[in-house]
């Protein structure tokens, strides 16, 4: 879908980043995209100093690039939010997920709007200034009365096809925290 005056790709993607960090049933590797790991004296993604694999449905396997960086990866998942504990296998670390309980399930729910929300604030701020602007444009004679109305008409349409692919991202998301 392409969005005339907003740029929906970039909403779109954010809450699609948002959403791929919670975890369902299956674990994937999106989970350690917010975790930072403290490397050659630098703070750096997973991505760039491992292998990240989902030997089982619930565990992942992480096999650094570089095996001194073991004890750095075993601390940055410990400091994390990520309720697991990791375990040194010597060769990398294995992350085992717990399933989800009903309670961990409703958390991930809540959590899962909250994000849809984040990003319904930011397609509103991103309403805003092309509001401004085309209004700017409207006192200092650049458009008339009519096309203000009808950028008003036309972005409003926008948002709401916007709002509505969001919704059903946020909801087939939360379909699938849901499904045990």
């Amino acid at each position: 879908m392409t969005f005339q005056h907003i740029d929906g790709d970039k909403v779109i993607r954010h809450l699609e980043s948002k959403l791929s960090s919670i975890r369902t049933g299956r674990v994937n590797s999106s989970v350690l995209a917010s975790i930072t790991v403290e490397a050659y004296g630098s703070q750096m993604n997973f991505v760039e100093l491992a292998t990240i694999t989902v030997p089982e449905p619930s565990q992942l396997l992480i096999t650094p690039f570089d095996k001194t960086l073991i004890p750095n990866i075993v601390s940055a998942i410990q400091n994390s939010n990520l309720g697991v504990n990791p375990v040194d296998d010597g060769a990398g670390v294995r992350l085992n997920f717990p399933p989800l309980t009903e309670e961990t399930r409703a958390l991930k729910a809540k959590e899962i709007g909250q994000e849809l929300e984040e990003s319904r604030i930011m397609m509103r701020s991103i309403r805003q200034e092309l509001l401004k602007s085309k209004k700017r444009a409207h006192e200092n004679d650049e458009i008339s009365e009519d096309d203000l109305r009808r950028f008003e008409k036309d972005l409003q349409k926008e948002i709401d096809e916007l709002n509505a692919l969001l919704l059903n991202k946020a909801k087939a998301k939360e379909e699938e925290v849901m499904t045990i």
